[in-house]
């Protein structure tokens, strides 16, 4: 009870701040703020123990409040008290008994006739003939109905659609998060792929790098073996004419030039006579 004092919650009930709010269901927090999923445990606690198995559903239903009032006589008494009185009272039974009743009460100063007495039944007549006008009756029933709808959207309608709205949202949000836990797994196997993409590209690059520089030493060993075998040809070509050249007397080399032009001559010669004979024939 002392819980209840300190939260407010008496003084907006008397002040008419809202409707009556569920006490003592869990204790006063001062400075905590209660989370969404603690008014979630208090909302199940509250309907475990107001639609328990100890709930008589059946002769105590839940109230409902109607779109529509019952029908009523003379505009405001309502037809099932005079239907509970036909049986034992016949059809002028309620009437004596109304205008009886309001007798006695006269007659025993309960209901004293004074000038503001006449206020009441002409209150009365007058709501009466405005709500069964052919005009006026329909265009203030409607005008009633529209006041009574705009207020309904306002405090009813309006703030659970808003509600309805951001706990879509929430939804939606935590279905991407479930979503995005969900696919963790292939991000993963992605990102493990691509390590040993990497480690497979590291590894080949080195196997090149390899290979060019063991290529890079057996070409080079290739051509100093090339290099080493072209000198020694070099050399040895230079010494066999170098060593010839030093044999050849100034005899040897009269002689041979004498030969060189007798061949040359004896081949001029050849040449001419077969170039007669081709213009002879």
């Amino acid at each position: 009870m002392l819980s209840a004092f300190r939260s407010g919650a008496l003084k907006s009930v008397i002040q008419g701040h809202g409707a009556f709010k569920v006490l003592a269901v869990v204790p006063s927090r001062q400075g905590h703020s209660i989370s969404k999923q603690e008014r979630i445990e208090t909302w199940d606690y509250v309907n475990s123990v107001y639609f328990g198995p100890e709930r008589d559903m059946k002769n105590f239903p839940n109230p409902t409040q109607p779109a529509k009032h019952e029908p009523v006589r003379l505009g405001i008494v309502p037809q099932s008290w005079f239907d509970f009185m036909y049986p034992k009272t016949g059809v002028t039974g309620p009437y004596v008994f109304g205008g009886g009743l309001a007798l006695w009460m006269m007659s025993k100063e309960i209901m004293v006739v004074d000038h503001y007495f006449w206020e009441i039944p002409s209150f009365w007549i007058m709501v009466y003939i405005l709500c069964n006008h052919q005009k006026v009756g329909p265009q203030l029933t409607k005008w009633v109905a529209e006041k009574y709808e705009a207020r309904k959207h306002v405090q009813f309608t309006r703030p659970i659609n808003m509600m309805k709205d951001a706990e879509k949202a929430n939804i939606a949000k935590l279905d991407r998060l479930i979503e995005e836990t969900e696919t963790i797994k292939h991000v993963h196997q992605a990102k493990k792929e691509g390590v040993e993409f990497q480690l497979e590209a590291a590894y080949r690059q080195r196997l090149q790098t390899a290979y060019q520089e063991v290529k890079k030493r057996l070409d080079y060993e290739v051509e100093k073996a090339n290099t080493k075998r072209r000198f020694e040809q070099d050399h040895m070509v230079n010494w066999i004419v170098n060593s010839v050249t030093k044999s050849i007397t100034p005899q040897q080399e009269k002689e041979s030039i004498q030969l060189f032009q007798m061949d040359y001559l004896q081949l001029w010669s050849c040449k001419s006579i077969e170039a007669d004979l081709s213009l002879g024939c």
